[in-house]
């Protein structure tokens, strides 16, 4: 996975001061462990969050375990003004039978969170951090990615009592998070290269959006190469599209409109065709289903 160097994380702190908030919540309201229906992403809202280079000195092994997320709320209050905002460390999203599960299944069934939850502001000095471990807490109500204008993706994960940024996630988690965290960074690189205020092309062509992707994205160890990165680019058309146009709401700025940016339409009608051209690939051939060899097997990096 792509990491951040210090000097990017000094600039992402200078730059985001601003914290996700929301309505304020009672803090008299347990949180639930029984799933009560199926929930789905929320549209992406844009926020900001300041990382801080402390903030990934976790000691997990002395973390004191509680069992509802609102004592773990509490016990790591920081300088709340509303709805409560804290990380969360060491996580793993899972279903209600505790199987580890990737956050695009919120689309479909719930899912709940085990972690270990610590203020929103990383502690100063070189003290490490003492978080508060939850398990099977939430559900998840929905997510969100921020980080557009400082360069670097932030992905929120939500529930009726606190939005959480997530850090590092647990080891047995981290094949989920990396590909999700590709597709957020996909996101803020599309962003990049299509914005005025971040030194992009609004008008920039598809030939020229995926060239420069390769070469933002060459430093991942998520992928093998250059075809790798053009056809995980192109395979994620729908959703980075999905995620730029929603910011249209909220942007501030007096750079173009997403929605019917033509780069962006023909990276989503290239995701549509790619699509398509996979599902012809499986021809019924006596009762069953033979997947054909075209050019582009193998290839499915989404």
């Amino acid at each position: 996975m792509f990491e951040i160097g210090e000097e990017g994380e000094e600039k992402v702190m200078a730059k985001t001061k601003q914290k996700k908030r929301g309505l304020a919540v009672s803090t008299e309201r347990p949180s639930r462990k029984i799933p009560k229906r199926a929930a789905a992403c929320k549209d992406l809202k844009e926020k900001s969050f300041s990382i801080s280079d402390k903030s990934c000195l976790i000691e997990t092994k002395k973390d004191q375990t509680v069992e509802e997320e609102i004592v773990a709320v509490r016990m790591t209050a920081g300088q709340d003004d509303g709805r409560p905002n804290r990380r969360i460390a060491e996580f793993i999203l899972h279903d209600a039978e505790g199987k580890a599960r990737p956050l695009e299944m919120l689309e479909v069934i719930d899912l709940y969170i085990t972690g270990v939850i610590l203020p929103l502001e990383a502690s100063t000095g070189k003290k490490k951090e003492k978080g508060i471990k939850c398990e099977g807490f939430g559900r998840i109500e929905s997510w969100d990615i921020s980080g557009y204008e400082e360069g670097y993706p932030v992905i929120w994960i939500s529930t009726d009592l606190a939005d959480y940024v997530c850090q590092k996630p647990a080891a047995s988690y981290r094949k989920f998070y990396d590909h999700f965290f590709e597709k957020a960074r996909a996101c803020v690189e599309v962003y990049k290269k299509v914005t005025v205020s971040s030194g992009g092309d609004p008008n920039i062509s598809l030939d020229e959006l995926l060239a420069g992707m390769v070469r933002s994205m060459s430093a991942s160890k998520s992928f093998s190469g250059t075809a790798s990165i053009k056809d995980f680019v192109i395979s994620q058309g729908e959703f980075i599209y999905k995620q730029l146009i929603a910011l249209d709401m909220t942007s501030k700025t007096n750079d173009k409109m997403f929605a019917g940016m033509s780069a962006l339409t023909a990276l989503r009608h290239e995701a549509k065709k790619q699509t398509n051209y996979k599902h012809t690939q499986l021809i019924p051939l006596k009762g069953s289903l033979r997947i054909g060899s075209g050019p582009e097997d193998g290839d499915n990096n989404s």
